[in-house]
């Protein structure tokens, strides 16, 4: 069974969330004559959801990992180890700016979303200090030697024994094939 982590800090989600998404819908939908036709009629409905996306958005912050799950229809969990996170962006357009409302991208190392963030958060409260927080448990993890990560047993490290292992079975495998090769030429 796995280890929990320790939970460092929980998101707050701000309701202005749920205001931003739906202005950004409405304006969305008025960048065509069908989506203002629609509009009526999808509004309730992007209301419906964005309320219920915003209410099942959980980001947690962990000694070891930034754990993020959201959805409505389809429920989505994502485990971001901190050590791969190579940064935590800031985002904050026009409309956003007028809320109050920031944006918190992570972006990872070896993310192949081709350029694009792996995770996206809009709505967090003090985005900031989440940031910050975030940024600041990654360093802690990612600064640690690794001897002290994986603790050496009688005070002997595990990888020094693992690497004597692996020798001494080359050695043992040259010994068998010079002996076949011996026992073929003799014969």
């Amino acid at each position: 069974m796995r280890q929990q982590p320790r939970i460092l800090r929980t998101a707050e989600i701000s309701p202005q969330a749920v205001r931003y998404s739906l202005i950004t819908f409405t304006l969305t939908m008025f960048a065509t004559v069908f989506g203002i036709l629609l509009l009526p009629f999808a509004l309730p409905f992007a209301w419906w959801y964005y309320r219920r996306f915003y209410a099942t958005l959980e980001v947690v912050l962990t000694s070891r990992e930034l754990q993020v799950s959201r959805g409505v229809l389809i429920r989505q969990e994502k485990s971001i180890p901190l050590e791969k996170v190579t940064d935590l962006a800031l985002v904050q357009g026009p409309i956003m700016r007028r809320m109050g409302v920031k944006g918190l991208q992570v972006e990872t190392a070896g993310q192949s979303s081709g350029g694009m963030a792996l995770v996206r958060l809009i709505g967090i409260e003090d985005t900031d200090g989440f940031r910050d927080d975030a940024l600041d448990q990654r360093d802690k993890v990612t600064d640690r030697p690794e001897a002290s990560s994986s603790p050496a047993v009688d005070g002997e490290d595990p990888t020094v024994e693992l690497l004597a292992e692996i020798r001494d079975a080359v050695q043992r495998i040259e010994r068998r094939i010079d002996r076949r090769l011996a026992e073929r030429d003799d014969g």
